[in-house]
C-alpha cells in the first residue's frame, strides 16, 4: 500500500510496507515540469536503492555485526554479506505502520524486537510536505530493559545528472582503512566547501563521513534543470556522509548522527559516538529540503 501526499507544487509517494521509505517526490517547476527531488524507485525487494529511507537504530556499517558495550558481547544479524557488515539499522528493512495521515503528511510507527535481535526499540517518522519542500523527522526510544548506544539518519538518493553540484561545510572526513572503515585521523579537503562545490559526475566513487558538519546545511544545486536543494538537518544529526556508488548514477547526501562503526571504535570520542540511550530515553533527528529556482533562470 502507497501513500500520496501533495501540497501545492509537491508531490511525494510514501511506502510503509516497503521499511517507510519515500519512493518518489516531485516538485513541479514553473514550466510544468515535474522535477524528481530523489532518484525515483519502485517497490522492489532491495530496500537499500529505495528513494530516501530512515536510518534506525543505527547509521551506515557495524563491522561483523558485531560490538561490545558495558561489559557484554552483541551480535547483529548480517545484512551486507558481501562486506560482512551489518548496516543502516533495520527500520528500513521492516515496514512500518501509519499511525496518522493527512493530504500533505503521515506518521509513521514501528515497533522492532527480535529473538535474534539485542535492540528493543520504538521508531516514528513524520513526513510533512511544506510550501517550499518536505520534511523528515525521525525518532526512536529505548524499549529494551539496559542502556544501549543508538544512532539516526536519513538516506537520500540523489540523481547525478550533468553539471549536478554539492556544497557544505565541514571540518573534513576521516580517512579509512581497507575495508572502507574511518580512522581517527581527520583529513581536510577544499572540495565541498561552498567555495569549491564539487561536481559529482567527476566524482567516480566516495564513501565517507564529514565530521562537524556545521552549520547543518547542504546545497544541491542541478543547473540542466533549473533547481537548487538546500538541505538542513537538526537535533542529533551532525555530521554528513556522502557516498557515490560505482553501479548507479546517483550520489547520498545522508545526515547521520554518528560516525560508521564508532561503536567499535571508541578512540574517536564522543564528539562522533552514538547515543547511549537508558531504557525509556529518546533520539530525535530531522532533516528539511526546500527547493529553489537556480539563478541562472532568468526573472
Amino acid at each position: 500500500m502507497t501513500l500520496e501526499l501533495s501540497r501545492g507544487s509537491f508531490r511525494l509517494v510514501v511506502d510503509p510496507d516497503l521499511g517507510g521509505a519515500i519512493l518518489r517526490a516531485h516538485w513541479r517547476y514553473m514550466d510544468g515540469r515535474d522535477v524528481a527531488i530523489f532518484e525515483p524507485s519502485e517497490p522492489t525487494f532491495d530496500p537499500f536503492g529505495n528513494g530516501c529511507y530512515a536510518l534506525v537504530p543505527f547509521a551506515n556499517r557495524i563491522a561483523d555485526g558485531r560490538f561490545s558495550f558495558e561489559g557484554r558481547d552483541y551480535e547483529l544479524p548480517i545484512n551486507r554479506p558481501q562486506e560482512n557488515v551489518a548496516i543502516h539499522g533495520f527500520a528500513y528493512e521492516r515496514p512500518w505502520e501509519v499511525a496518522r495521515a493527512t493530504s500533505n503528511s503521515v506518521s509513521l510507527f514501528q515497533r522492532f524486537a527480535e529473538s535474534d535481535n539485542p535492540y528493543e526499540y520504538e521508531a516514528w517518522q513524520e513526513i510533512s510536505l511544506l510550501d517550499e519542500g518536505l520534511q523528515i523527522e525521525v525518532s526512536v526510544r529505548n524499549a529494551g530493559d539496559r542502556a544501549m548506544p543508538f544512532g539516526l539518519g536519513i538516506h537520500p538518493w540523489f540523481a547525478r545528472s550533468p553539471g549536478t553540484t554539492l556544497a557544505f561545510l565541514s571540518q573534513g572526513t576521516f580517512e579509512q582503512d581497507t575495508r572502507n572503515l574511518p580512522l581517527p585521523k581527520l583529513r581536510q579537503v577544499a572540495a565541498f566547501n561552498p567555495d569549491h562545490p564539487v561536481r559529482m559526475e567527476d566524482v567516480p566513487v566516495i564513501d565517507g563521513c564529514f565530521a562537524n558538519w556545521t552549520p547543518l546545511h547542504a546545497r544541491i544545486v542541478r543547473p540542466q534543470e533549473g533547481v537548487v536543494f538546500e538541505i538542513t538537518a537538526g537535533g542529533a544529526l551532525r555530521h554528513l556522509h556522502v557516498f557515490v556508488p560505482d553501479n548507479r548514477n546517483v550520489f547520498c547526501a545522508e545526515p547521520v548522527s554518528h560516525v560508521p562503526d564508532v561503536v567499535n571504535r571508541p578512540e574517536f570520542g564522543p564528539a562522533h559516538a552514538m547515543d547511549v540511550l537508558q531504557p525509556g530515553e529518546v533520539l530525535s533527528g530531522a532533516m528539511t529540503l526546500r527547493a529553489k529556482i537556480h539563478s541562472s533562470v532568468g526573472g
